[in-house]
């Protein structure tokens, strides 16, 4: 039985294993996302409530990350990153990854966040309705290719208005 909870200080370090673990085998990976998510927990972006553990049997098959987003020229829009979505070797190919993104994205939009962005394969992220950043006047760093960087409107009209630039790597 599969069951998805925010994680709690107490599971950190086996989550931080699991990511390390996880991206050993992604097809993208720098190797730092467990760094990563140890950064975002001891900041201000970090919403415990939007870090999910997914479980079945008590082990670890997923984690999914939510964090505040800042948007410059933008800064009332309630913005999210997704970084990152884990699902463990022997469990992908299953929808879990899916079930899990839709899980974190319902519950986003339930807390009143507006938007969520990603840096992903757009055939993986499209299928939740992710679309190009820059397809709705907003702009991520030049470093990173557009294509890949994609948000999703959790409200409607959240994305319409000014121009807008993320500092994904800041």
């Amino acid at each position: 039985m599969i069951r998805i909870r925010p994680e709690t200080p107490a599971d950190y370090a086996r989550t931080e294993t699991f990511i390390t673990s996880a991206f050993a085998t992604a097809k993208v990976s720098d190797g730092m996302e467990a760094e990563f998510v140890r950064r975002l927990r001891g900041s201000e972006r970090y919403l415990p409530s939007l870090s999910l553990l997914m479980e079945e049997g008590g082990e670890t098959v997923g984690h999914i990350m939510l964090s505040r987003l800042p948007v410059r020229g933008r800064e009332n829009l309630k913005m999210l990153l997704l970084a990152p979505l884990a699902v463990r070797l022997d469990k992908r190919g299953q929808g879990l990854g899916a079930q899990l993104a839709r899980e974190a994205l319902r519950r986003a939009a339930r807390e009143g966040y507006e938007a969520v962005c990603v840096l992903g394969d757009p055939a993986y992220y499209g299928r939740f309705g992710f679309a190009r950043l820059d397809s709705v006047g907003l702009k991520g760093n030049d470093s990173l290719p557009a294509a890949y960087t994609q948000v999703l409107a959790l409200k409607e009209g959240a994305l319409s208005g000014p121009a807008g630039y993320i500092d994904f790597l800041g």
